[in-house]
């Protein structure tokens, strides 16, 4: 099994460093390591070129370009038959690479390999949950229900895949600034097997991204998240599977939900009365109810309430 590891490199100094290590620390050796950069404006070219020189192949975009077209970039520059993500400020554990080969070798029909995931928010380690993914390597019939109500089941330093079925799919949606390998990964579900592995081998570094927040303005409101209109064309192509529309329908739905919430906890009340109103995705459920019943509450005890109860996840 042949991996190509491709990471999207911008302004990660930091922490890029700390996620190379974890390549070259894998049971299972890589058969290269791209890191494309993608405008930075900070030192992480020069930490990637003096800590690791030639076992990394670097390539420079000239100005930032978004995620999505360093990803693909990284997947037209690939020799390899797979394609491992790993975000610069994410990290693997040694047995990653290992368990994905494993997947594979037992599996060889599939062309969407990935393990479970943990979230590191500064100060520990926690499991991320999703009640709908087997608790023994197997099959993932459902990726959408898997979506629901639960972290998700792929994030995008979790999952290896098949060169050419992330051709096939399009590669990554450029334009799209939130969402964009969630469009991937349902593209992908519709379409191929996808196999996963219970084993916590990914970390998922939540302060690093809270630190990057902290540094722009936040917007005055909550917008839905670009890839649920992807996900509504899917939903209504010919050539989707038709046992998933209830469940990317249902995904939709809690989806929009999301969003209420944000707009909620920033007290933005009355876009998430707009939205709980008249969006074409709601159903009615108890989550749409309980939203309701929310906007009569002040901000402080909406975040409380939604710090304890994570109803909408």
């Amino acid at each position: 099994m042949k991996i190509s590891v491709v990471i999207p490199l911008y302004n990660k100094a930091r922490f890029v460093s700390r996620a190379l290590e974890s390549i070259f620390a894998q049971t299972k050796q890589p058969l290269e390591v791209i890191v494309i950069d993608d405008g930075s404006s900070d030192d992480g070219v020069e930490v990637v070129e003096r800590l690791f020189g030639d076992k990394v192949r670097l390539i420079k975009h000239p100005k930032n370009l978004g995620v999505s077209q360093a990803r693909n970039s990284g997947i037209l520059e690939a020799s390899g038959e797979f394609i491992a993500f790993l975000d610069a400020d994410d990290y693997w554990l040694p047995q990653f690479l290992e368990t994905i080969e494993s997947l594979y070798r037992s599996n060889p029909e599939g062309s969407v390999f990935f393990t479970a995931y943990q979230f590191y928010n500064g100060d520990e380690l926690q499991p991320a949950k999703n009640a709908h993914l087997p608790s023994q390597p197997a099959e993932v019939k459902d990726y959408f229900l898997a979506c629901c109500n639960a972290d998700l089941p792929i994030t995008s330093s979790s999952v290896c895949i098949k060169t050419e079925a992330l051709k096939l799919v399009g590669m990554f949606p450029v334009g799209v600034k939130l969402g964009e390998d969630q469009v991937v990964w349902g593209r992908l579900a519709c379409q191929m097997h996808l196999f996963y592995s219970p084993e916590y081998l990914v970390v998922y570094d939540l302060n690093a991204s809270k630190s990057d927040s902290t540094q722009s303005t936040a917007p005055e409101s909550i917008e839905l998240s670009p890839h649920i209109y992807f996900f509504d064309a899917l939903a209504k192509e010919k050539n989707t599977p038709q046992r998933f529309v209830s469940s990317i329908r249902y995904l939709l739905h809690l989806s929009v939900m999301s969003c209420v919430r944000k707009n909620l906890m920033k007290g933005h009340k009355q876009v998430a009365f707009s939205i709980l109103k008249g969006n074409e995705y709601l159903i009615w459920d108890k989550y749409r109810l309980i939203a309701f019943t929310l906007l009569l509450l002040p901000t402080s005890l909406i975040s409380r309430f939604f710090r304890y109860a994570r109803t909408f996840r």
